[in-house]
């Protein structure tokens, strides 16, 4: 029995050009698919391709008044970038100089703690009740000396001191009374004074305020009047009607198919190396190929000796009657060509 060579590899390299070769060919139908020319009332949108070297380039062409409307809009906004270009001399001009703080003056939270006011009021209300009290008293303490000596009394007598200590008493009320009542006035000329306080210096910080905003306002007025000059109408090109995008579909995969084509071939051969060698082996062995993977038609035969038998067809022609290897691995023997063989000898 001859000896069948191995079959030979295919060229891979080959196939993987091919196959590059059909994705860019593929590559190129899609991009053309995708290059429609568009044409609306409002002008046209056309592909070209450089034969030379493949670039494509999208040529817009407007009507006449939508091209009209584009250069009017392109002239305007030319107008506007000019006016603001020369106002920058009088942004210059207003940043020129930092912002002098000292001009608005200090910001004022002070308040005076009313003593001074207090004491000042204090001291006056006192001393209007004393001026009014001290000539009353003297004069009471005159004719009530006259009269308890006209009765006869005299000072150290326990009447007249009595009598006396009794207009004293009365004299240090009186006088405690206006003492009283003058602390009182000057806390309210305190509170008064320390309000007056707050008062100035609330309008005062809002007038300093008022003149930061506005010396603000003053210095940012040529650079807010340029940017609303530069914010200005924009520039917009008419749009065209939206198409779906070609999807991608990639060549025929001449790698695999040649991979797959050379396991075929090389799946035979190892069935056709297996076969041989248990024809050679059968006269010497008990030993035989049995792997499912050999055969094909595979028909059940029946149960024999507790295992079951089946007729098949080998790939590789003939045909047979075993048991099937992967179905009694305790017989089962492994080949150096990778196929399981059944030692029947044991069975």
């Amino acid at each position: 029995m001859g000896k069948k060579s191995t079959p030979t590899p295919p060229d891979y390299e080959a196939a993987a050009e091919r196959t590059a070769e059909g994705n860019l060919e593929n590559l190129d139908a899609q991009t053309l698919a995708n290059r429609p020319n568009m044409y609306t009332p409002m002008g046209s949108s056309e592909w070209t391709k450089d034969p030379q070297t493949g670039q494509w380039t999208n040529n817009v062409a407007l009507d006449p008044a939508s091209q009209q409307a584009i250069d009017d809009q392109q002239g305007i906004t030319a107008a506007r970038s000019g006016t603001a270009s020369n106002m920058l001399g009088n942004i210059d001009q207003d940043f020129s100089n930092p912002m002098n703080w000292d001009q608005f003056g200090e910001f004022s939270n002070t308040l005076s703690n009313g003593a001074d006011a207090r004491q000042a009021a204090t001291d006056a209300s006192y001393g209007q009740a004393t001026s009014r009290l001290d000539p009353r008293f003297d004069q009471r303490r005159q004719e009530q000396d006259a009269q308890l000596r006209a009765q006869g009394l005299r000072p150290g007598d326990e009447a007249y001191d009595k009598s006396m200590g009794n207009l004293g008493r009365e004299s240090n009320d009186a006088y405690n009374n206006a003492m009283f009542s003058s602390i009182l006035t000057g806390g309210q000329e305190g509170q008064r004074d320390q309000s007056m306080d707050l008062t100035s210096n609330t309008f005062g910080n809002e007038v300093r305020q008022a003149d930061i905003a506005e010396e603000m306002q003053r210095r940012g007025f040529s650079l807010n009047e340029l940017n609303a000059l530069l914010n200005g109408q924009q520039i917009g090109l008419p749009g065209f009607q939206g198409f779906s995008q070609a999807g991608y579909t990639g060549g025929a995969d001449y790698t695999g198919a040649a991979q797959d084509t050379y396991s075929g071939q090389m799946d035979q051969y190892n069935a056709k190396q297996a076969q041989q060698q248990m024809l050679m082996g059968a006269a010497t062995s008990a030993m035989s190929f049995s792997d499912i993977r050999l055969k094909r038609n595979v028909q059940f035969a029946g149960v024999a000796n507790g295992r079951r038998w089946y007729s098949w067809d080998w790939i590789t022609g003939g045909s047979d009657y075993g048991i099937i290897a992967q179905e009694n691995p305790d017989v089962a023997v492994p080949h150096s060509s990778g196929y399981l063989m059944i030692n029947y000898g044991e069975l």
